[in-house]
């Protein structure tokens, strides 16, 4: 989430950055608006020590009065917004808030207002706006996910890099085992379990966080973080983008940590190692049997692609390379027949 959706209509500059006290007052504004066309509404938890904001998140779930969706024309005159990038289905739709004059100085932030339409006003724009992001979910399971992972900036990013230490995948799609080629194998979709897995705290993590030091404290207790094996840079460690300041704070604080104790870093953990949490992790959630039925079942077909080619097949039929309907037309049978 965040970022400008309006660079094709508006200027940079018509979109100001937020302060914290407008920020919650527009949340306190729009969010009862959104609660009468939807059961549920919300926004995650905003990074701790933030100093503003570039835009309002708002994840809606279950529209009301028996919808099956609610229209982006209606949003858009509930929100009053002038202009909307809509987007169909489960995703996320964006909605120009025109800045009421005078708003900004009933809460303090008189200066900023005026400084914002000034440079709005050179690029020949006569209104600013709040960009804000309307999520739609599928189910409340999704909206509790995205509402997790989202919260307090890149906490969601920072736990997902720790779990792929060691072999899993946290996403706002839920908890997962690493397992190329293949599509991870998905081991839970609630937070409340994944947490208590990882060995953290979700009474603390509801308390919320008041510095970015506090949320990295708690994420240090995790029964899956190594501070000995948490490598921060070199080969496999990817540069922290630039706008992940919160992530890379994070790497900041630990490699402070691995110096104060004078720790020296080992090597990553071995393959084995990532083995065993990947068997921990299936029968803690009781996916170990579903988890080697789908191996066994991918073993076997590609046992079967081995033996059952175009190649071995021609060979064991004694057809000639001209005869290809007739291999197709063999091949073919064959497969329905193992199908049926």
């Amino acid at each position: 989430m965040g970022g400008s959706a309006f660079s094709a209509i508006l200027p940079p500059s018509a979109l100001p950055r937020i302060p914290p006290a407008v920020y919650q007052a527009l949340k306190a504004r729009l969010t009862p608006r959104l609660q009468t066309l939807y059961s549920m509404v919300a926004t995650p938890y905003e990074a701790p020590e933030k100093v503003d904001h570039g835009d309002l998140d708002l994840l809606v779930c279950e529209p009301l009065a028996g919808a099956k969706e609610v229209p982006h024309a209606t949003v858009q005159t509930l929100l009053r917004a002038k202009y909307v990038v809509p987007m169909a289905g489960n995703r996320t739709s964006n909605y120009a808030v025109p800045i009421e004059r005078g708003e900004w100085a009933l809460l303090g932030h008189e200066a900023e207002e005026e400084a914002a339409r000034r440079r709005a006003a050179q690029d020949g724009q006569q209104e600013t706006y709040y960009q804000v992001d309307v999520h739609v979910c599928s189910d409340e399971s999704e909206w509790r996910r995205i509402n997790f992972f989202h919260g307090y900036g890149d906490l969601g990013i920072i736990l997902g890099l720790i779990a792929r230490t060691r072999g899993l995948v946290l996403g706002s799609t839920g908890f997962k085992i690493q397992n190329h080629p293949r599509p991870p194998f998905e081991l839970s979709e609630s937070m409340d379990d994944v947490l208590q897995y990882m060995g953290l705290s979700m009474e603390r993590w509801n308390a919320g966080f008041q510095t970015k030091h506090e949320a990295f404290e708690w994420v240090g207790t995790s029964s899956l973080f190594d501070l000995a094996r948490f490598r921060t840079e070199g080969p496999g460690i990817s540069k922290v983008k630039p706008e992940r300041t919160m992530y890379a704070e994070f790497v900041e604080w630990v490699k402070r940590q691995q110096t104060q104790l004078q720790m020296e870093v080992g090597p990553t953990r071995s393959k084995e190692d990532e083995d065993e949490q990947i068997e921990h992790a299936l029968r803690y959630f009781g996916k170990k049997e579903a988890f080697d039925k789908v191996e066994r079942e991918e073993a076997d077909r590609a046992r079967l692609k081995e033996v059952f080619n175009g190649n071995s097949v021609r060979t064991w039929a004694g057809l000639h390379k001209e005869e290809w309907k007739e291999l197709k037309m063999l091949i073919d049978e064959t497969n329905m027949e193992r199908r049926a």
